[in-house]
């Protein structure tokens, strides 16, 4: 999809998703994405397609904080989740501490459909692992 479109689409696949789930739009493409309890973002990289690198979209969602202690246990099924979610998407922890899930695809063969399925379905799978990982290691790890 060319890079103007998906300027277009994103913000449609945002409000797409329905119920709690809307978009604003927080500068040169970047999105932000509410849903239920949680605030992710969506951003188009390298739009001008810079070197040999394409463009590419990227969702990701902050799920929780990493405890002081005992984080051993958190780190093992974060890895366990990532081997299920196979090449879908992953989850990462940034220099603050804090656990992301996110998902990137390259967007010169994106169509609009996958564009939505993949914000809904990384949506989707941030409420569920977010649920699953406060209730497993405390909700006073939640971001935010």
């Amino acid at each position: 999809m060319e890079v103007a479109a998906l300027r277009r689409a994103i913000p449609a696949a945002i409000d797409a998703l329905g119920g709690a789930s809307r978009g604003s739009e927080l500068g040169d493409d970047a999105w932000a994405i509410y849903r239920g309890p949680l605030t992710g973002y969506v951003a188009l990289l390298n739009p001008e397609g810079a070197g040999d690198a394409d463009p590419v979209i990227h969702v990701t969602f902050p799920i929780l904080r990493v405890p002081e202690t005992g984080a051993e246990a958190l780190f093992r099924r974060l890895l366990e989740l990532n081997h299920e979610q196979g090449d879908f998407a992953c989850f990462s922890l940034d220099p603050r501490g804090t656990v992301w899930l996110g998902a990137g695809r390259f967007a010169v063969d994106l169509d609009e459909a996958e564009l939505r399925s993949l914000i809904a379905e990384v949506a989707t799978l941030a409420e569920r692992y977010n649920d699953e990982l406060l209730e497993r290691f405390g909700r006073e790890l939640a971001v935010g």
